[in-house]
């Protein structure tokens, strides 16, 4: 074989396993040095360990996708995050979904002082998507949009979307977008990182619900390999107690059955405002 055909034929293998795990699974040179490219830190070490290397990628859109309609712990996990994010510098949280609580991101640690918050009206997703591209590009380090329900058709947000990818990634800024389902083609095509939503069920003690076990799912990759997945517990704040996000490895079921995500839907009502709690022996 010349070395011509040998060329040829590594980058065709070399870019069968990028297709196949990820970019990240083969370069040339000298390990990256977690410069620029370095994802940034949730601070979840749970999820963190799943989004080598190490965070959510900067310059790209990362999408929390709700896998069902009602609850589906895709804003409360917006909120942590933006949060943590508030901690080390300005944050902009474009409120589409009309579900913003300051005294929830309060009770996540969130400096509210280092937080804007944007409201865009219920349902405008057009205009909440330019308004993050107008704070991208005068110098927002990080955004994330939280879409409810209530949503335009895929040809009035294709220009605004296009728009806010071309300036996330000119900033290496981080975005993050949590949307409904079911997903929206053109949220699909533009986002790097698909974090896929699916409640595990509500955490009780003493009666009361204390928090939402959500299992997440690495769901689309295009820098690394997709497919992992983590359960977290969304835990609501209590008496002397903050809000928080952690790692629940007691509960990490990573292949449900197709009949036991079917009970669990059974069971659970899709109004967010009156869930139906179930006891579990965790």
């Amino acid at each position: 074989m010349g070395e011509e055909s040998r060329g040829r034929a590594l980058a065709d293998a070399v870019s069968g396993l990028q297709r196949r795990y990820g970019n990240a699974v083969v370069h040339r040179g000298a390990e990256p040095d977690g410069g620029e490219d370095a994802g940034w830190p949730t601070g979840i070490p749970a999820l963190d360990v799943r989004l080598a290397p190490g965070g959510l990628p900067r310059g790209r859109i990362t999408l929390l996708q709700a896998t069902q309609t009602g609850t589906s712990g895709r804003l409360t996990l917006l909120q942590a995050l933006a949060a943590r994010a508030s901690r080390d510098g300005e944050v902009v949280y474009v409120d589409v979904a009309a579900s913003l609580d300051p005294g929830f991101l309060a009770d996540l640690g969130a400096d509210l002082d280092s937080c804007l918050a944007v409201l865009p009206g219920r349902g405008r997703w057009r205009e909440g998507l330019a308004m993050a591209r107008a704070l991208v590009v005068a110098g927002t380090p990080w955004v994330g949009v939280a879409l409810g329900r209530d949503r335009c058709r895929d040809a009035e947000i294709e220009q605004a979307l296009n728009g806010l990818v071309e300036a996330v990634h000119r900033r290496r800024a981080v975005c993050v977008v949590a949307a409904p389902a079911p997903a929206t083609a053109p949220l699909a095509y533009a986002s790097s990182l698909t974090l896929s939503c699916l409640p595990m069920g509500w955490q009780v003690s003493h009666g009361d619900i204390t928090g939402l076990r959500v299992g997440l799912e690495v769901s689309k990759s295009r820098l690394y390999a997709p497919g992992a997945t983590d359960t977290l517990l969304l835990r609501y704040p209590r008496p002397y107690a903050a809000a928080e996000v952690v790692g629940y490895p007691a509960v990490m079921t990573p292949a449900r059955s197709a009949a036991k995500v079917a009970m669990w839907k059974m069971s659970h009502s899709d109004d967010i405002a009156t869930p139906r709690p179930v006891k579990t022996s965790a």
